[in-house]
């Protein structure tokens, strides 16, 4: 604490010059003791002491920003950091225009000054102020407020004069001090800065060159910017600014021996008497982000997975090679490959397994392309082969393409070793041609895939090239699957039912209900054409739960009217069967229409099988559990498995028509009947044939033991009027 000081008199009060002399002796004694750190604090402190002033503050004097934090602030007896410049727009514009400034009435001359003052007590009546205009032009402010409207402006103005240069000289030490604060927080930023002198040697450099470059600043300091990375010299280019200056990307080594990329920018330096000083470098190190661009690049144009080109790449070299085709009179051919049976080893194996075989298939693939062909996998299973030039001679072309597909098919077809085991896929190519007449670069894609599809259709592992009747075949195709969408809204699907009949006897003991397809103002559409278009997507979902809710319906009605059915069977196919809620639908379904489990009987194809063994058995048994029956459809017409056979809890195996057709002419086809009613016999399961026509197929059948039949031997499929009349007949007839 200091000693108390004597207030200086108001202005109208006398005061001796032996009392202001004594007074200012005492104030420069006590600021001269006082360093730069403490000399704005004691300043302060005293003019409040001596003059009565609650409040003393310097601060900047910027009529751009006037709420900038004060220099150094005080307020009833101590001192507070961060406070924000307390003047009012009007204050400041009369301080700027005058050298000091006093108010004896602040609540009439500034009042919104005045109204700003929550932490004060009292409200303040008293101003004094006094300018500081520095040779830079930077000015700042010298302010006390008080409580009283008395202000010692003359004596005040006299009191402060003699500190005046030395404030000035604070307050630029304080402006130099910020302004090397400021630039070495801006010197040791993330970017590399070198500083060299006029002759290109270097006398300091920051800790993000160390980082970047390796050398410490001891390793570089005398040395020649030329020396360290290339002479600056010739790259250096007067800017439009008139500044002298050079920016460029290139490849330095770090002191381990690193290649990486630095992004320079070299500015040249003058000082006030317009002389070249020094010049600065500005680096960063750019190799992460150019790797990274170059990954969004290699994203962008190739497959993560096999690291082939991928779908918009081959698109891109697809329109290029076809213009250029063109213009040379060569002709080129894409060739569309699919893998045969990749989903089974996907499905059954893992994603895992799956991905490793496709690698292995863009390897093999990759060994057998030319220089100047293009290999691309568009996604899942599908590879494409781009041949850009064949010649000029279609036959050739053509003939080349198709040694080139049918190699593909053969490299491809070879096992892969696997988990002490071979996994075994084939591949399906269709090959389209180009130019032709009136062929355009995007068609390409399109005509390959729609070979591809022939292959398929064509029994797999075979070369198709693409013709017209192709595409209007794909088009037909495309026509109907978009039809097809609209038919179960607008009730343009149809329930047919075929009767199954007891073999020995000719009852009556169900019936297989089958959809048809009448599109309005149209006939029938046969389920051969839009069945297969269904399975392609989720339609067959839709649609085979209409056919089980149908037949329900129906068996439910005909109980009503008291027509017996002993059983309905219902065809479901792979992807309605493994639908998350299948079961629970079917369960639904059963309770709603008030229908004997025991007269449903679903019919499946081994296809439901493959990949989904266990969720398949754990599926049945718990439908099997509600009473329901189960058929294997078609069977031995596609994949067969006698493991899988003797654990699913069927009851039933159909023998497909095509073994069916050609009895008795056929002893091979009648070999396969006999072997399938055998083994039948000896799982305990019931037998019933498909698509009988004759009485000698029929009284065959009936030797051999087969237990049903189905056929035109006795009904083709009929519509439900005709089905309830067929029930009628052979009720009437078996209950003589």
């Amino acid at each position: 604490m200091h000693d108390a000081k004597p207030q200086i008199p108001a202005l109208d009060s006398q005061f001796t010059p032996a009392q202001f002399s004594a007074v200012l002796s005492e104030l420069a004694l006590a600021l001269a003791t006082q360093s730069s750190d403490g000399f704005f604090e004691r300043l302060l402190e005293l003019l409040a002491e001596y003059s009565g002033a609650c409040e003393a503050y310097i601060a900047h004097l910027d009529a751009r920003t006037p709420s900038l934090p004060c220099i150094r602030y005080w307020r009833n007896g101590q001192f507070i950091k961060g406070k924000l410049s307390p003047v009012s727009p009007r204050l400041l514009a009369d301080m700027r225009h005058s050298t000091v400034l006093c108010s004896h009435n602040l609540a009439e001359d500034y009042p919104d000054y005045a109204s700003v003052q929550p932490e004060i007590a009292q409200p303040l009546h008293g101003f004094w102020a006094h300018q500081i205009q520095q040779s830079d032009g930077v000015r700042a402010y010298l302010a006390l407020s008080f409580v009283q409207p008395e202000v010692a402006e003359q004596t005040l103005n006299a009191l402060v004069a003699p500190f005046l240069a030395r404030v000035n000289s604070e307050l630029l030490k304080c402006q130099q001090t910020e302004a090397l604060s400021l630039a070495a927080v801006a010197f040791e930023s993330s970017e590399g800065m070198v500083i060299s002198d006029a002759n290109y040697r270097i006398v300091k450099v920051n800790k993000a060159f160390t980082r970047i470059t390796g050398y410490q600043q001891s390793e570089v300091l005398g040395q020649s910017l030329g020396d360290l990375f290339a002479d600056p010299a010739p790259q250096l280019k007067k800017a439009s600014d008139g500044s002298l200056r050079y920016q460029a990307e290139v490849q330095r080594l770090r002191k381990n021996g690193q290649t990486y990329t630095q992004q320079e920018t070299m500015t040249a330096v003058y000082n006030t008497s317009q002389e070249l000083s020094h010049y600065v470098l500005y680096l960063q190190d750019i190799s992460a982000t150019i790797a990274s661009e170059q990954q969004i690049q290699h994203l962008a144009y190739f497959d993560e997975l096999t690291g082939l080109p991928n779908r918009r790449k081959l698109r891109e070299e697809l329109a290029s090679c076809f213009s250029l085709a063109k213009k040379q009179h060569v002709i080129g051919a894409l060739l569309f490959i699919d893998l045969d049976h990749f989903k089974n080893i996907n499905d059954s194996l893992g994603h895992a397994a799956g991905d490793w075989i496709l690698q292995q298939v863009a390897s093999r693939l990759q060994g057998l392309i030319r220089e100047g062909d293009l290999l691309a996998r568009l996604g899942g299973d599908e590879f494409v082969l781009l041949l850009a030039d064949l010649g000029d001679s279609p036959p050739h072309a053509e003939q080349q393409a198709n040694i080139v597909g049918k190699r593909l098919i053969e490299t491809i077809s070879s096992p892969y070793p696997f988990d002490e085991q071979f996994l075994h896929i084939g591949a399906s190519v269709g090959i389209t041609l180009f130019p032709g007449k009136g062929q355009t670069a995007e068609d390409l894609l399109k005509q390959a895939d729609t070979a591809m599809y022939q292959a398929k259709s064509a029994g797999r592992r075979t070369v198709i090239f693409f013709d017209d009747a192709m595409q209007r075949q794909a088009d037909k195709r495309l026509q109907m699957h978009n039809a097809l969408r609209g038919a179960l809204a607008n009730q343009e699907l149809l329930l047919y039912f075929q009767p199954q009949h007891m073999v020995a006897t000719g009852e009556l003991v169900g019936a297989e209900a089958l959809v048809r397809w009448q599109p309005e103002g149209k006939s029938l559409v046969s389920p051969t054409e839009f069945i297969p278009i269904a399975e392609e997507s989720d339609l067959i979902i839709d649609i085979g739960m209409w056919v089980l809710e149908q037949s329900c319906m129906y068996m439910d009605k005909w109980q009503d009217m008291g027509l017996l059915l002993p059983e309905l069977s219902v065809n479901v196919s792979a992807k309605q069967f493994h639908h998350p809620e299948f079961a629970e639908r079917v369960e639904e379904l059963m309770s709603r229409y008030h229908i004997d489990s025991a007269m449903l009987n679903l019919e499946v194809t081994e296809s439901v099988v493959l990949g989904h063994a266990e969720d398949t058995i754990r599926k049945m048994e718990q439908l099997r559990e509600l009473g329901l029956r189960f058929s294997i459809d078609d069977f031995g017409a596609g994949y067969s498995s006698l493991s899988y056979l003797k654990r699913l809890p069927v009851d039933e195996l159909k023998i497909d028509r095509s073994f069916i057709r050609d009895i008795p002419r056929d002893s091979r086809d009648m070999a396969i009947v006999d072997a399938v009613i055998d083994l039948a016999s000896h799982l305990g399961f019931t037998v019933t044939a498909e698509g009988v026509e004759t009485r000698q197929q029929l009284e065959y059948l009936k030797q051999q033991g087969c237990t049903f039949y189905q056929g035109f031997l006795s009904s083709k499929a009929v519509p439900v009027d005709a089905m309830e009349r067929y029930i009628k007949r052979f009720q009437g007839k078996f209950a003589r």
